[in-house]
């Protein structure tokens, strides 16, 4: 806006130059009609004045509208450019907003369906399954001796339970739980879709978010998610869904 009254005042302020010009054309051509005539120049002398003086004036007033119009049908590109970047940002959002529905409405499906091992399906299917992953790792690191808080033990125990056939199968029931809501945070952080996220996040069982930001962040190290995590994603998560209380600081 600022931008804007600047260039209309620069408009003005050349415009009044160009009338001010023309003013001082039009006075040189009148100024032997009011003079005495002792006081007018010979018709050959007045002629070469006037074609020296008012023929410069007369040019640089022509430069000046012709520079106007140029102003002016630059202005009008800029305008309609700027008038199409609107609807193209407005037309992205519409599709990403399509989008991330779309994918979400995919996501929740696939949750619906997750099966385990020990029969149970959707939500009480990822509780049993954690909570079995969450011991395993446990004790498998004590078992070896290995501190559960070191990242390159945590990560090789992780994938090894993560990928476990009770769980995971035959149709990679992790993998795509996982690739779907990646796409989700893509989508979100590209378009500033902060309140779906949130939407999001009160769709997921505890269990979900513990598989979620363990696997985010220890095993894919996916950008999208663990900057969700800092900024407050899933940080409700309580400690004793935690494989190690510590580890609330390394994830979040």
């Amino acid at each position: 806006m600022a931008e804007k009254k600047k260039k209309q005042g620069n408009n003005s302020f050349l415009k009044g130059i160009a009338w001010l010009l023309l003013g001082i054309i039009v006075s040189i051509f009148l100024v032997p009609l009011f003079l005495p005539e002792r006081f007018c120049f010979a018709s050959i002398d007045y002629a070469t004045f006037v074609g020296g003086l008012a023929g410069p004036l007369a040019a640089l007033v022509g430069f000046i509208y012709v520079y106007l119009t140029f102003l002016g049908q630059q202005r009008q590109l800029d305008e309609q450019r700027e008038r199409l970047d609107k609807e193209d940002f407005i037309k992205q959002s519409e599709n990403a907003s399509k989008q991330f529905s779309e994918y979400l409405t995919i996501w929740i499906d696939i949750r619906s369906k997750i099966q385990y091992s020990t029969g149970s399906i959707g939500d009480q299917a990822f509780d049993d399954w954690w909570g079995n992953v969450k011991g395993a790792v446990q004790k498998g690191l004590v078992s070896i001796g290995e501190d559960v808080n070191n990242p390159v033990a945590l990560t090789k125990s992780l994938k090894r339970h993560f990928y476990s056939k009770g769980f995971n199968g035959k149709n990679d029931q992790y993998d795509n739980f996982l690739r779907v809501i990646y796409l989700l945070f893509e989508i979100a952080e590209q378009n500033d879709f902060q309140d779906r996220v949130n939407i999001l996040e009160s769709f997921m069982t505890r269990a979900e978010k513990a598989i979620l930001v363990y696997s985010a962040t220890f095993i894919d190290q996916n950008k999208s998610a663990i900057k969700l995590f800092k900024s407050g994603f899933c940080q409700s998560l309580p400690d004793d869904y935690l494989i190690s209380p510590d580890h609330k600081k390394m994830i979040f």
